[in-house]
């Protein structure tokens, strides 16, 4: 990372945000745009991470800032000096093809469906497989799809249904031949950033984190 202030107070420097698949695809675009309108000078550098990484990525400076959703702990061997900034919340929502949902007997139709999984390190899919379970006595099989863009592409076929950023299907060609399954749950996911403590709290990294917070409290203001 390499920030500082310039002669005439800008904040300017690079920062490296690792981001897990869902907030990737869902928060780091417009968290680029709104750096690039209030912080011109502050370059971002995005890249997917995985959850179960994140503290050790920001504690050896593979990334400054991680964000990542859900139930992230920090390992029992936490490194010291990790700074955890609570984000506004994700909402994740039951997802599956539009045919699947206008079904005459969706009972049935949910019987030969997959549950697919974005990001492994996430327990949102779990959700479904116990949803179905216990509403319907249904087993799925958990396929993990690799990505939120792999998992809107099985789950428009009707291959399987998905846990998917309820923010992400109100861009109309993401929503595209998808629809929210009825009766089953949503999930609110918890959103944080991690980032190495005051001695490299470094200008850059303030911006990014009050950015990202912009975003999340824009995206949840827009669905509700």
């Amino acid at each position: 990372m390499a920030s500082a202030l310039n002669p005439s107070g800008e904040t300017e420097g690079r920062t490296t945000i690792g981001a897990s698949a869902l907030l990737l695809e869902t928060r780091i675009g417009s968290l680029i745009r709104d750096c690039r309108y209030r912080y011109p000078k502050v370059q971002v550098s995005p890249r997917q991470l995985a959850m179960s990484n994140a503290y050790e990525a920001v504690r050896t400076g593979e990334v400054d800032v991680a964000l990542v959703h859900g139930d992230c702990s920090a390992p029992e061997n936490a490194p010291a000096g990790i700074v955890i900034e609570e984000l506004p919340p994700l909402e994740v929502v039951p997802v599956g093809s539009t045919a699947l949902v206008e079904s005459a007997d969706l009972a049935t139709s949910l019987a030969s469906v997959r549950v697919l999984a974005v990001d492994p390190d996430c327990a949102s899919h779990h959700i479904l497989v116990t949803a179905l379970r216990e509403a319907y006595g249904i087993d799925p099989q958990v396929i993990e799809a690799g990505s939120m863009g792999g998992a809107r592409q099985l789950a428009r076929t009707g291959y399987g249904i998905a846990m998917l950023p309820s923010e992400s299907l109100r861009q109309p060609e993401e929503g595209h031949h998808l629809a929210v399954l009825p009766g089953l749950p949503r999930a609110q996911l918890g959103v944080r950033a991690l980032w190495a403590g005051p001695e490299l709290a470094r200008a850059a990294v303030s911006a990014v984190c009050d950015v990202a917070t912009r975003v999340g409290r824009e995206a949840v203001t827009q669905m509700a």
